[in-house]
């Protein structure tokens, strides 16, 4: 036995954490260069008695790891019987008077009964307390001390002190004690232990012997009781001893383990499949270093369905390489299944038997240990792998720590349940080969939670590339909560993002394009687009529509009224937007000249895509009561028109138009129902009004809609009102819906009459004043009148170099 004591007394090192500093190894504790410091506390009464049992409970555990470094004792020091130890004290003792601890140690030492030289002093020590305790003791008193000490000696000290260990040994108390036993510890102190005195109830005993705390630190709760369930029990030893040097690591390993490095790529769906051993950056045993994949495909590149039908060809093909890979491959789609109850009961109970043995650490530390030391992760036959498999584990749980700091201990154990659950369920599916020359592959196809990223990303952390696809980029916000700046994981987002579909079951039929045809496309990307000013036909069919109704002067209305849109001041567009500089007029009154009014009314009712209308009211009103208050369905609780409903409805007839200018007709209706346009308010008939107008209007007015390609001729609608008949309802949504969707009006009153201003609100359109009025005036057969163009070519070539020069 070897105690490394001199002959000074031990000095008592301090701590406010004496659960925590007692399992310091001597190297790490603050005095760690002073000789013979140890803790000696007592711990008398408590202040919250759950707090307590939990860390004297935790403690004891954590001791309990130290094998025949740690004793402790309940209530009681037991007294061996060695008759042949007790007879030679006897014998020694036998002719000595005095009760002089000096004189008393060298007999002993010389009849050879001290286990170690090293215990003399200590035991002096003590002895001599004992005579400053009792100055009346006589030498039989104390031959009954010395016996005691020395039979606890021999039975209890050698075990402490045979393993030359980074921790000195540790002495546990608790309950009820003898004065003797008082003795004993303080002589275990002065050998080089930790000791801990425990008693919830009463101090008396020990103050009987160390009144003035010369030996030990005393810690004092509030409430002194007797506790019903006592924290600490007796510990079975461990069957296999633990590894003293281990203790101090939350993981124990032995051996090399596998390094796990994430690697990046530009084009991950083809890289995921290049064996590991091909990959830069890769060794294989004894001591492997892996690169991995472990990417988040986020969106879709191009919406077209050619693209898109390419895109899931891309990931059907894919799916089919890696169930050939070498190693093994799961695809799992929209969540990871549950693991079993009665897969989780028998894991916790493992969890439960199993014991920490790791000293000193956090609970989450603790929690880790345990699962490890349960032996309920994976085991292979690769120490590189096992190693990684335990490693990973403590990694991803502290991830989830980091996350959610105020987890409680029980969330924190049902998730270490469930992800060995996970764990253990997939591991046999996807590890068929140990060799690290390629490694296996997770495809996460879906929506995901939070739980499920952490298990994808053990997997990443134990050598499986990893790859996690979604369309929709909404649902990529878990990973960003979880891992912002790409530590465990590498993002790949595209621009659009849309509903994902079903993973393919089969490869969709796709055109391919030819060379000619992609360099057709590259040359027209160059030349047709919203920065060089140049469209093609139909370009931007798909686009949304802004009219922005111009000011202007009778004579420059009938100038710009033959210019086509991307001719006009303030045609742009901007973030697929098309923003169209309509015209909306009114002309009251007449020249004085009919000759002139009429060629202007010629001029207008002549441009190419106008419609003419010498009659009001114009519009038909097909529809019933009925069937106008039918339509009230149509709209939905918030009063907003429901789009599906509205095309599976009866009443909708534009089926066969193209489905861009349906959505087109769809949302122009809308705007106008919230638009602020009309004189009346817009209460709910009103609303059922401009729908059912909308939907039933005359064919004449769709096709200008039809026909109208936003960037050239604008479609027209002329009308000639010369009656005391006004516009109805039905007129003015016709009219407001067409100059929403930027198409230019003209209305003709030579009356002076009021009409439009009845239904619409004046802003919406420039009002001419022309010097003269005329009553019942009809418009006449154009097909009989001349021209007058010669008249009038030199007059508008002056007024439209004007013009110009004021838009521009």
């Amino acid at each position: 036995m070897k105690i490394s004591r001199n002959n000074r007394q031990a000095s008592l090192a301090q701590t406010s954490d004496i659960f925590n500093d007692i399992l310091l190894p001597l190297n790490k504790r603050p005095q760690h260069n002073a000789q013979n410091v140890v803790y000696f506390y007592r711990l008398i009464g408590f202040d919250n008695q759950t707090e307590f049992t939990n860390k004297l409970t935790f403690l004891h555990e954590k001791l309990a790891n130290l094998g025949d470094l740690y004793l402790y004792f309940i209530d009681n020091i037991p007294l061996p019987f060695n008759k042949q130890l007790t007879d030679k004290i006897n014998q020694a003792l036998a002719a000595l008077t005095t009760t002089e601890p000096a004189i008393i140690c060298e007999t002993l030492e010389q009849e050879k009964l001290l286990t170690s030289p090293q215990i003399k002093a200590p035991l002096e020590i003590v002895l001599g307390h004992f005579i400053k305790n009792k100055p009346t003791a006589n030498a039989s008193m104390v031959k009954n001390l010395v016996g005691k000490l020395l039979l606890w000696v021999e039975q209890y000290v050698p075990q402490l002190f045979k393993a030359n260990a980074q921790w000195n040994p540790k002495i546990l108390y608790y309950g009820d004690i003898k004065k003797h036993s008082v003795y004993f510890l303080i002589l275990l102190s002065q050998l080089g232990c930790d000791v801990l005195y425990i008693n919830t109830c009463s101090d008396t005993v020990y103050k009987s012997v160390d009144s003035n705390n010369q030996f030990s630190r005393i810690v004092e709760g509030n409430t002194k009781t007797i506790l019903p369930n006592p924290p600490i029990k007796e510990i079975p030893k461990h069957a296999v001893p633990v590894d003293i040097d281990q203790l101090d690591k939350v993981v124990p390993t032995k051996g090399h383990s596998a390094v796990i490095k994430l690697k990046q790529t530009n084009d991950i769906l083809r890289d995921l499949l290049l064996p590991l051993s091909k990959r830069s950056g890769y060794l294989g045993n004894p001591s492997p270093v892996l690169p991995v994949y472990f990417y988040r495909h986020i969106g879709i590149a191009d919406t077209s369905n050619a693209a898109v039908d390419e895109y899931y060809n891309r990931l059907f093909q894919l799916d089919k390489a890696l169930n050939n890979c070498a190693n093994g491959y799961i695809r799992l789609t929209d969540h990871v299944a549950m693991p079993q109850n009665n897969e989780i009961i028998n894991y916790k109970s493992k969890l439960q038997q199993s014991r920490a043995t790791l000293l000193q650490g956090s609970e989450v530390d603790l929690l880790i240990n345990k699962v490890v030391n349960a032996k309920i992760l994976p085991t292979t036959n690769s120490e590189p792998l096992n190693n990684t498999i335990k490693t990973a584990f403590a990694e991803t749980l502290e991830l989830l720590v980091h996350q959610e700091p105020d987890s409680s201990q029980a969330k924190l154990e049902n998730f270490s349940l469930k992800l060995v659950g996970w764990i253990t369920k997939y591991f046999k599916s996807l590890y068929q080969s140990f060799e690290f020359k390629d490694n296996p592959k997770i495809l996460y196809y879906g929506d995901i939670k939070q739980h499920e990223v952490y298990f994808l990303i053990y997997f990443s952390k134990i050598g499986c590339d990893v790859l996690y696809v979604n369309t929709n980029v909404e649902k990529d916000n878990v990973f960003k909560e979880i891992d912002p700046k790409e530590q465990h994981s590498k993002l790949i987002q595209q621009q659009n993002s849309t509903p994902l579909d079903k993973f393919p079951k089969v490869e969709r039929t796709v055109r391919k394009a030819t060379v000619a045809y992609n360099a057709s496309q590259e040359i027209e990307q160059a030349i047709y687009n919203e920065d060089v000013g140049l469209f093609k036909p139909w370009q931007f069919e798909d686009y949304l529509t802004k009219p922005v109704t111009l000011k202007t002067t009778y004579d420059e209305l009938k100038i710009l009224w033959q210019e086509e849109a991307r001719i006009r001041p303030e045609f742009k567009i901007v973030d697929n937007t098309v923003y169209i500089p309509n015209l909306f007029a009114k002309i009251k009154g007449t020249h004085e000249q009919l000759a002139q009014y009429w060629q202007d009314y010629k001029q207008l009712t002549g441009a190419k895509n106008t419609y003419t209308v010498t009659s009001v009211p114009f519009t038909n009103v097909p529809y019933s009561k009925r069937d106008l208050y039918s339509s009230a369905f149509l709209f939905n609780n918030e009063g907003l028109l429901d789009k599906k409903k509205l095309q599976q409805s009866e009443f909708y007839k534009f089926d066969y138009l193209k489905t861009s200018l349906q959505d087109f007709i769809i949302r122009k209706t809308i705007k106008l129902i919230e638009a602020d346009v009309f004189k009346n308010q817009v209460d709910q008939e009103m609303k059922l009004k401009i729908l059912m107008t909308i939907l039933t209007m005359d064919d004449n007015i769709l096709r200008l809609i039809e026909t109208f390609d936003y960037t050239k001729q604008v479609p027209k609608l002329v009308i000639y009102d010369s009656t005391k008949e006004v516009f109805s309802d039905e007129d003015a949504i016709i009219i407001a819906f067409l100059n929403l969707v930027g198409l230019d009006i003209v209305i003709f009153t030579p009356t002076n009459y009021n009409n439009i201003e009845l239904k619409l609100k004046e802003d919406l359109l420039d009002l001419h004043q022309l010097p003269s009025l005329q009553m019942d005036l009809a418009p006449p057969d154009f097909t009989t009148m001349p021209t007058e163009e010669g008249k009038i070519s030199t007059f508008i070539n002056h007024i439209s170099k004007k013009v110009r020069r004021k838009f521009n």
